[in-house]
């Protein structure tokens, strides 16, 4: 599976601009991609004010996801990322979504929401642990940016259930080693590839780099290369990641050291 992500500069509280921008964005995706990963909030950036969120968030079948689901279908290409969602009745949340080629589409509300910001106060906690989602083959999951810090919350269990692991992300650069780090962490414990989709730009929590995205397999090594244009390609490589998991079962040697205990 050959996936890409695109480090977009987003322009705060813009839906309508940010999806020109992604459209745009995306007619540069090489053609045999099969799945494309937007940054966090990539509609409208982190908004961290009620009046605001309350004008811009959208339902599951407002502009945002209507566009995305038409990208998926017109491009042949799955496409995840995050927008600012609205349940209609006064709740707002940093949901995820993975929309296929077919129209399926599955949805992810944030979990744990950056405590450093008013994302806290102003958005709503996701209930639910990410879903499974199964695409040609290969079985993700998807956490939000501040989620990945959080080991439970990506743990892969039962054994080895999933695969792969999308990070969109706004992740200022100042911290970027520190998610890089866990990045390749959360790869080498779940035995996993992860892939993550940071914004580029600016906004007042800091500058974002397009090289603080990244993608990791099951070793922690990054396995992804760099446009010229600052997307991120990786071609993921089932056998490799099967032959690693035989290798080393990490899950069952914790079993039975549990059990003994």
């Amino acid at each position: 599976m050959k996936i890409c992500s695109i480090p977009l500069d987003i322009v705060y509280a813009s839906p309508e601009y940010n999806l020109r921008i992604a459209r745009e964005a995306l007619d540069e995706v090489e053609t045999d991609t099969d799945l494309v990963v937007l940054p966090e909030l990539f509609t409208t950036a982190f908004v961290p004010d009620m009046p605001t969120v309350s004008t811009i968030a959208e339902g599951n079948n407002g502009p945002t996801m209507t566009a995305v689901r038409e990208w998926a279908r017109t491009l042949g290409m799955a496409i995840a990322g995050s927008f600012l969602a609205t349940d209609g009745e006064g709740h707002f949340y940093n949901r995820g979504f993975f929309a296929e080629p077919s129209g399926e589409t599955v949805y992810y509300d944030k979990r744990h929401l950056f405590p450093l910001s008013t994302e806290d106060k102003v958005y709503t906690a996701g209930r639910e642990f990410p879903p499974l989602i199964t695409y040609m083959g290969w079985r993700f999951r998807m956490v939000l940016c501040f989620d990945v810090r959080f080991p439970v919350w990506t743990r892969n269990r039962p054994e080895n259930m999933y695969d792969v692991l999308l990070v969109p992300a706004n992740w200022p650069h100042s911290r970027a080693g520190q998610f890089k780090i866990l990045l390749a962490a959360r790869g080498v414990e779940n035995q996993i590839y992860v892939i993550a989709a940071n914004r580029s730009g600016e906004d007042k929590y800091g500058v974002y780099e397009y090289t603080d995205s990244g993608m990791y397999d099951n070793l922690g090594t990054p396995v992804h290369e760099t446009r010229g244009n600052g997307f991120h390609y990786a071609l993921l490589d089932r056998e490799a990641l099967m032959s690693g998991r035989k290798r080393f079962p990490a899950y069952v040697a914790t079993d039975r050291w549990s059990i003994e205990l």
